[in-house]
């Protein structure tokens, strides 16, 4: 009887901690909009994001043991857009970087790719979901020809507290994209390669 007791707790934990709870991280594109810029740079860009970096789906650690699991390219390509297009005249979401006729077609200057490393952690040990938040976006340019032009690196944090994140799991994951996207348009503004 103790060791059936035994291999229920150690199954149930295995299978609670085998899980993944889905958050969304996808931030609130009106704080990008209402940061104020200078006129956009008179040029059409576009954007790379591999199909498969945009299904693809990465598992921190959340609360109690927890995990999180979301989709960050999927998540924040709108954002992406957004401040590709604040900074630039027309944007355009390319399926292969090497399309050398839709490049050309939509006259597009620089191609940016983003590559995301997200974290997450929880001061909250009896929630699962993840307080803290870190999300680091690294952006590339090349111009038309396929020449690097450009390169940065920014990490957005985002911190909820627990009573905040019981209507919003996804909070801290939210404040930290928006703060990473925030940050790459304030670095595309300085910029003076474009």
């Amino acid at each position: 009887m103790r060791q059936l007791a035994a291999f229920i707790i150690l199954a149930t934990t295995i299978i609670v901690s085998g899980c993944a709870h889905k958050i969304q991280i996808t931030p609130q594109l009106s704080s990008i909009r209402n940061i104020e810029v200078p006129a956009p740079v008179d040029k059409n860009v576009g954007y790379y994001i591999s199909a498969a970096d945009r299904e693809s789906a990465v598992i921190t650690p959340g609360g109690g043991g927890d995990k999180i699991t979301y989709a960050p390219y999927k998540e924040t390509e709108a954002a992406l857009n957004t401040v590709l297009g604040r900074a630039f005249g027309k944007v355009y979401a390319l399926r292969s970087p090497a399309d050398s006729d839709f490049i050309a077609a939509k006259d597009i200057s620089y191609i940016f790719t983003p590559r995301i490393t997200p974290n997450s952690s929880s001061s909250n040990i009896f929630t699962w979901f993840a307080t803290d938040f870190t999300f680091e976006l690294t952006c590339t340019a090349v111009d038309a020809m396929g020449n690097d032009v450009w390169e940065t690196s920014v990490t957005g944090t985002g911190h909820a507290d627990t009573s905040e994140m019981m209507k919003d799991f996804g909070l801290s994951g939210r404040r930290a994209t928006e703060d990473a996207y925030s940050r790459l348009l304030q670095e595309l503004i300085n910029a003076e390669v474009f």
